[in-house]
Formats: C-alpha cells, sequence, structure tokens
C-alpha cells in the first residue's frame, strides 16, 4: 500500500501545483492542508486524526499570502506530503508541524525550479509559431509546461513517501520523549505565528475590542469553536450595523 500513496500523493502534489485549472488549483492549494487532512483521513480510515493533523498545519499559513506569485512556502507539499507523512509515523498533530514545515521550504525550492527550467518550452513554442504551425504551439503549452512541473514534484514527494515513511516511523519510535516534548511546544508555537501573520494583515484599531472579547470568552470561560464562531459573526454584523450608521450620519 505504500507504494500506492506514494504514487496519489505525487500525481496529487503536481495536480494541485501545476496541472489543474488556475481556478481549481488556487482553490486547492490554499486550502491544502485542511483539504489534504479530509482526504488523507478518508483514505487511511481516521478521518479525525486526519483533520486534527490538517487543521494544525493550516494554522501554520492561515496569514500567508501570494505576492506577485512568489509563495514562501509550497502549500501543496506541507499539506499532501507533510498530513500523510505524519500520519504514516502516527505522529502527535502538534509535532507534525515539525515534520510539515521543511516539506513546505522543499516545496518552494520545487517550485522555483519548475518556474526557472519552463521557459525552454516558451522559446520552442515560439518556432512553432513562427512557422505558423498551432498544434505545436499548443502541444508545448498543454505537455511541454507539465514535464518539468511532474519531475520536480511527483519525482521528490514519491521518493519521501515510498522511502522516507518507513524511516520516519522507526525514528519517531526512537526519538526521547524529552524531544518530543519540545517538538510538540514548537508546533503549538508556529500555529501562534500564523494566526500573528493573519491578524497583522487584517488589524484596525477598531476591530480590536473583539479581538479582546474573543479572547476572554476562550480563555476565561472555556467557550468552544461553535459559541466562538456565533459571537464572531454577530460582532462582524454588529461592526457593520454601526459603521454605516456612523456613515449615513
Amino acid at each position: 500500500m505504500l507504494l500506492v500513496y506514494a504514487v496519489i500523493a505525487g500525481l496529487l502534489c503536481w495536480i494541485i501545483s501545476s496541472g489543474a485549472p488556475m481556478w481549481s488549483r488556487w482553490s486547492l492549494y490554499f486550502g491544502a492542508p485542511i483539504i489534504a487532512g479530509a482526504f488523507w483521513g478518508l483514505v487511511l480510515g481516521d478521518l479525525g486524526y486526519g483533520l486534527e493533523v490538517g487543521a494544525t498545519i493550516m494554522m501554520a499559513y492561515l496569514g500567508l499570502v501570494a505576492i506577485g506569485g512568489s509563495i514562501p512556502s509550497d502549500l501543496a507539499l506541507a499539506g499532501y506530503l507533510g498530513v500523510l507523512m505524519t500520519m504514516l509515523s502516527g505522529a502527535d498533530a502538534s509535532v507534525g508541524l515539525a515534520i510539515a514545515v521543511p516539506l513546505g521550504v522543499l516545496g518552494s525550492l520545487c517550485s522555483t525550479a519548475k518556474m526557472s527550467l519552463n521557459p525552454i518550452w516558451v522559446h520552442i513554442a515560439d518556432k512553432y509559431a513562427a512557422k505558423g504551425d498551432t498544434r505545436g504551439v499548443i502541444l508545448m503549452n498543454r505537455v511541454g509546461s507539465q514535464v518539468f512541473p511532474f519531475l520536480t514534484y511527483f519525482v521528490p514527494v514519491f521518493l519521501c513517501v515510498y522511502f522516507g515513511a518507513p524511516v520516519l516511523e522507526t525514528l519517531m519510535n526512537n526519538i526521547p520523549a524529552k524531544l518530543l516534548t519540545i517538538l510538540s511546544l514548537m508546533g503549538h508555537m508556529i500555529p501562534a505565528l500564523g494566526l500573528g501573520m493573519l491578524f497583522n494583515s487584517i488589524y484596525k484599531k477598531s476591530i480590536l475590542p473583539y479581538l479582546l472579547i474573543g479572547f476572554v470568552f476562550a480563555s476565561y470561560f472555556g467557550a468552544n469553536t461553535m459559541s466562538l464562531a456565533i459571537l464572531g459573526v454577530a460582532g462582524g454584523l454588529l461592526h457593520l450595523y454601526f459603521k454605516k450608521k456612523e456613515e449615513a450620519a
């Protein structure tokens, strides 16, 4: 089964990063960890564990923004490969962050290699265009442009899963308990960084009281996720109502 998982993971990372149409690729790409958690949870028969790992990894990337097409970390590898590797090793969801983040950096290198090599097909397509060969231009755009993305995504992901999963599982079983505790603490700190990045991008003085109210309810009253979500929606509606009233005045 490990071979099947390796092939599926490789194909998914390639399709989501390059192979799928742009409209579906970006929506799946930016939801990669949480969607990957649901997918691998269903495939491996443990949906709760998959969602827990995916949601934990997703927390680190909530504030991730693509600027000019440049993404500091690859969500396809951090999500689909990171979740799978964590689940196959049986590690705690928070430890999975320590696995996923370096994989995301590896993915950004794959993306750089893809974008650096792909212009080769553009020059070949130009030659076909000069000859009036539309079939050659279409072939370079649809097939040629996927050669390097397939090699730079499928191959590393396949090798990581097929050869790395057993090694990772053995490694996790032999890591000292203190080191696992440290990795777990680091895993709890990274989501805070992700939330901080998100807050930094949407911060306004006028919404600070809502953040403090939510913090008090979560920390001191033990409010669950659903009640906080309802409270957040109510607060957002109140904010819009008072803002419109001020504008009308």
